[in-house]
This record gives C-alpha cells, structure tokens and sequence, in this order.
C-alpha cells in the first residue's frame, strides 16, 4: 500500500510540472513574442509601467493546480482527449470570466482583445491539461511493466 501511495505521489508530481511547464512555456511565447505587439497596442494605456510578479506566480500555481484537480484527476482512467476536452470548457468558463468582465468594465479592452485572449485560454487550458494526463501516465505506465 505504502509503495501505491508513493507511486500515486510520483504520477501527481509529473502531471503538476507537466502542466506547469507546458503553460508557462506557451504562455511566456504567447505574451513574450507571439501576441505581444497585439496586447500592448490594444491596451497600452491599462498596462503599469512595471509588472508586478507575484500576482500572476499565484495564478500560474492556483491555475495549474485547479487544472490538474479538474482535468487529469477525473480522466486518468480514460483516454487523453478527455483531459483535452475538460482542460477546454475550464478555460472556456475561466477566461470566459475574465475576459467578459474586463470587456463589461475596462473602456480600454476591447472586443478584439477579450476574443483574442479567451480563444487563447481555451487552447492554453486544453493544451495543458493534455500535458498533465501525459505526465500522469508517464509514470503509471512503466509501474505496470
């Protein structure tokens, strides 16, 4: 029992850097390069002067870690693309949130900008959350042989 515990420990531990890794890697190459002239043109007069960092440190770890709860836990019996599938109507439901709201209340944000941006939640969630039911595997699938 204690070996399953510690084997069960090991597979959430590859699912969580999975997902952390793969989000924080997309996410810094979709605010870092990709879209980057595109968020900063279209609300340049919202952004500080300097980001503060811990804000969105917080995000990534609750994010990543609500992702795995939500997405992996209850599909690491099924196929990957149920993962792929939750991971999507998370971020669809998470940035959906987000970015109605600052579209409802923000003058400056447009409406270019809130599709733009939750199009990119849905993909980044779903994307993840695949990456977390790889991690998971990755480890349950050497402990069978």
């Amino acid at each position: 029992m204690l070996e399953k515990a510690k084997q069960f420990a090991v597979n959430i531990i590859f699912a969580l850097t999975a997902i952390f890794v793969t989000f924080g890697i997309l996410d810094g190459l979709w605010l870092g390069l990709i879209a980057a002239e595109t968020y900063q043109s279209e609300m340049q007069d919202l952004l500080r002067a300097e980001f503060i960092t811990w804000p969105w440190l917080v995000f990534y770890i609750m994010y990543g870690s609500v992702t795995f709860v939500l997405t992996v836990v209850p599909n690491r019996e099924k196929p990957w693309y149920y993962a792929s599938i939750d991971g999507a109507l998370l971020g669809l439901a998470s940035y959906g949130a987000y970015n109605l709201t600052n579209y409802s209340i923000l003058e400056g944000f447009s409406l270019s900008i809130m599709l733009t941006d939750w199009i990119w939640g849905i993909f980044l969630t779903s994307i993840s959350a695949t990456a977390g039911w790889f991690g998971f595997q990755l480890t349950s699938q050497t402990s069978k042989h």
